[in-house]
């Protein structure tokens, strides 16, 4: 808003410049006040009135006419003299505004959104982190397999319907049922309980992680979006400005008391503001697109950012502090389910060197009605495999698996320190512009102004102070854009919201806060 109101008062200050090159104008009747608001207008009747003659004389040299008379004819040329030079400017105003290729105005609804609406849509429409959060329903179920014991009770029967015994017997049938379960002795059912669980929470917390960058690179679009906005607005303000200097400068030019060069400085200088003009509106569309790409809008959805960022107050960070809330970050956690993991699985392979036992009652009969009744059991020699090189290998994975952790909880806070103190640098850059140099630069165009109307400077002096006034303007964007995006890098290192960093606390879907 201060951007817009500098240029206005920038744009008003350069259309009365012609105006003010010229001395004052007499004092004219209550039916001349409306023309003699414009600037051109009020130079030509000064031109004019000027050049009239005090009193008509006849051939023989005697003043013929009244006082009234000589005035009510100076009027009637100054109007139409007026009148001439409005359908001038005017018709050059058309031809300049032609040039400027405005675009017609949209009559489809605009969706206003703010930082904060972009960003509960990017975490409800993003593609990416709805595939990604299906993963969680597998990790609930591999937890349920985990839970389920692995092997079922078998039961073995036999029975020999055709038996030849030459020595005679009681003639019944040889038959016997074994019924046996494996057991495991060494807990095995626990350990692969603690991996699944492990495991599930190393989705989660990647899922976080995934929501976290999400959120970060939500913030980032919206930022940059927010960034070419005020880029092309400020380009906007230097177009307008440079055409409604050429107009000035052609009939300037027209009258006598302008210069050819300067025309062409300014013409060459309104081609390139132009030019800057659309290369600032395609960049800002090409911002729009990546945003809206990113929240999963359709590309042709009409989107109007918000205008409370720039209001928004923001609070320092300690770089300790933040360092700390880094080693909870999502991704760091994850690495530690992982770890956890690891763990069960070591603790798993050390458990299956002790071999399982397959144990069960038993019943038999044979040929001669001798009936067995009893228990069998069976269980493996770990002679050949005593499950020493699989542990090895879970345990050189539980190694792996912390080292990473552990570096990964370092860069961490390394980040968040690096965050922290780009964030500071950009905050107290912020504090140290202020208002400052938006309130002193339109003094100076004032003065220079001035100087300008007594014909002590040419319109390059303006020409130079205004682009001073617009590079301050692009300065103080960039400070902007450097503060917000080092709150995104804060976001993204620590997991820190906004609303953490900003003095007001709590932002609101409209954009605003609470005090």
């Amino acid at each position: 808003m201060r951007i817009h109101r500098t240029g206005i008062a920038l744009t008003l200050a350069l259309s009365f410049v012609p105006a003010c090159r010229s001395a004052s104008v007499a004092h004219r009747p209550a039916n001349s006040i409306r023309v003699a608001s414009d600037p051109i207008e009020t130079r030509s009747r000064k031109n004019s009135t000027a050049s009239a003659p005090q009193t008509a004389k006849s051939a023989d040299g005697t003043v013929v006419g009244s006082e009234t008379d000589r005035l009510s004819a100076n009027d009637v040329r100054d109007s139409a003299t007026v009148q001439a030079q409005l359908d001038t400017v005017q018709q050059v105003s058309a031809e300049a505004i032609n040039d400027a290729s405005v675009a017609p105005v949209s009559t489809i609804p605009v969706n206003r959104f703010s930082i904060q609406s972009a960003v509960e849509t990017a975490l409800a429409q993003n593609p990416d982190l709805n595939s990604l959060r299906q993963a969680e329903g597998v990790g609930s179920a591999t937890v349920g397999v985990a839970q389920t014991y692995p092997f079922n009770p078998f039961v073995q029967v036999r029975s020999t319907p055709y038996q030849r015994n030459t020595s005679g017997g009681s003639g019944s049938t040889f038959h016997y049922v074994l019924l046996m379960q494996q057991i495991q002795l060494g807990h095995q059912q626990q350990h692969r309980e603690e991996s699944a669980c492990a495991a599930l929470n190393s989705i989660r917390w990647n899922v976080l992680q995934a929501e976290l960058l999400n959120v970060a690179q939500t913030e980032r679009l919206y930022f940059a979006a927010v960034y070419q906005r005020g880029l092309r607005d400020l380009a906007n303000i230097n177009a307008e400005n440079n055409r409604q200097l050429l107009v000035i400068l052609k009939r300037q030019l027209e009258e006598g008391q302008s210069t050819a060069a300067d025309v062409a400085i300014v013409r060459l200088d309104a081609r390139s503001t132009r030019q800057q003009q659309r290369i600032a509106e395609a960049n800002l569309q090409t911002a729009l697109l990546d945003l809206k790409r990113h929240l999963g809008l359709p590309p042709e959805m009409p989107l109007e950012l918000d205008d409370d960022i720039i209001r928004w107050t923001w609070r320092p960070a300690e770089s300790s502090q933040l360092a700390e809330m880094a080693t909870t970050r999502p991704d760091v956690m994850a690495a530690r389910a992982d770890v956890d993991t690891a763990r069960a699985n070591t603790n798993l392979a050390n458990a299956n060197r002790i071999p399982d036992v397959q144990i069960g009652p038993f019943y038999s009969r044979d040929d001669f009605g001798t009936v067995f009744l009893g228990f069998q059991g069976q269980m493996d020699l770990p002679v050949n495999n005593s499950g020493i090189p699989l542990l090895r290998q879970r345990e050189a994975e539980l190694n792996q698996r912390a080292v990473t952790s552990n570096n990964l909880a370092t860069r961490a806070r390394l980040e968040a320190i690096a965050a922290a103190n780009r964030y500071e640098r950009a905050r107290q850059l912020m504090l140290e512009n202020g208002d400052a140099p938006q309130a002193a630069l339109p003094v100076e165009l004032q003065r220079l102004e001035e100087q300008f109307k007594a014909g002590e400077v040419d319109i390059l002096r303006v020409l130079q102070a205004r682009n001073s006034l617009l590079q301050n303007q692009r300065a103080d964007l960039d400070a902007l854009n450097e503060l917000l995006q080092a709150a995104v890098a804060v976001t993204a290192s620590t997991g820190t919201p906004l609303e953490s960093l900003t003095v007001s606390g709590v932002l609101q879907p409209d954009g605003t806060t609470l005090e």
